[in-house]
C-alpha cells in the first residue's frame, strides 16, 4: 500500500469535499470555512496554504468559473462529481472510471431519445388508426429497448459506485 504524506491526505480531503458540495460566487476563504467547519482541527494557516495553493494550481482552471472583477475573486462550480471523484483515484484507475462514466452517459441521452421516439409513437396510435397494430409493435420495441438501455445504465451506474 502506497502511504500518503499530510499533503496528500489533506487535498484528497478537500476533494472529497468538493465532490459534496458547489459553490456560487464564493471567495476560496468561504470555501475554506465551510471545508474546515465540518473539520475544525485542520484550520490552520500552514492546511489553509496547502489547500489554497491546490485549488489555484490544479483545480481552478478546469473546474471553477472565477468572478475575477470581484475582490476577493470568487469562484462558482462547474464540476460534476464524476470529475472530481476520478482526480482522487489511483492513476490506473482513472482511464476505466472515465469510460464507464462517458458510457453512462451516452446511454442515458439514447435513453431520452427513445423516450421521445415512443412519446412521438403514441402521438402517431391515435394519429392514424388504420396502422396502430404496426405502430403498437413498433412501441413495444421501442419499450423493450428501454427497458434494455435502463438496466444498461443502471449496472454501469453499480460499477461506479465501485471505484
Amino acid at each position: 500500500m502506497v502511504d500518503m504524506t499530510q499533503r496528500q491526505i489533506l487535498q484528497r480531503l478537500f476533494l472529497r469535499f468538493l465532490m459534496k458540495n458547489s459553490f456560487h460566487k464564493l471567495a476560496f476563504t468561504e470555501i475554506w470555512s465551510l471545508f474546515v467547519g465540518h473539520n475544525s482541527y485542520l484550520n490552520n494557516d500552514e492546511n489553509f496554504e496547502v489547500v489554497h495553493s491546490f485549488f489555484i494550481q490544479h483545480l481552478v482552471k478546469e473546474y471553477f468559473i472565477v468572478d475575477t472583477i470581484s475582490i476577493p475573486r470568487k469562484y462558482t462550480s462547474k464540476y460534476h462529481v464524476y470529475q472530481i471523484k476520478k482526480i482522487c483515484l489511483p492513476v490506473e484507475l482513472q482511464e476505466p472510471y472515465e469510460s464507464i462514466c462517458e458510457k453512462t452517459h451516452q446511454l442515458n441521452k439514447e435513453l431520452q431519445q427513445n423516450e421521445l421516439e415512443i412519446e412521438c409513437l403514441n402521438e402517431c396510435f391515435d394519429e392514424f388508426p388504420s396502422i396502430r397494430f404496426q405502430i403498437e409493435l413498433l412501441i413495444q420495441k421501442k419499450k423493450d429497448y428501454q427497458f434494455s438501455l435502463q438496466s444498461k445504465v443502471n449496472v454501469l451506474k453499480e460499477l461506479i459506485q465501485t471505484f
